[in-house]
């Protein structure tokens, strides 16, 4: 009896490709954050102008894995907001 090597199939090979990945996922996610520009951004600061005990929000400034961005169109602050960092100025 020789050794015969038995045929792979793409799937096959995809599906063990898959299984890598999962068995990495936190690795995964973290690669994903730093090179996705929609993600999760934390506010660092902002400005209002007070009316008794409401808040009007002129412009908030927040910080996400790319660096700082103000969203144009916003009519609160909420503490974590998911943004497009392409679509803000700063």
């Amino acid at each position: 009896m020789s050794y015969q090597p038995k045929d792979f199939s793409v799937t096959a090979i995809a599906a063990r490709m898959i299984g890598g990945l999962l068995n990495h996922w936190p690795l995964v996610l973290i690669v994903l954050f730093f090179l996705s520009p929609v993600g999760p951004h934390l506010r660092w600061e902002y400005t209002y102008r007070g009316y008794g005990d409401y808040r009007s929000y002129i412009s908030c400034t927040y910080l996400g894995s790319r660096g700082f961005a103000t969203p144009i169109f916003m009519d609160d602050c909420p503490m974590v907001a998911w943004l497009d960092s392409r679509g803000s100025r700063l």
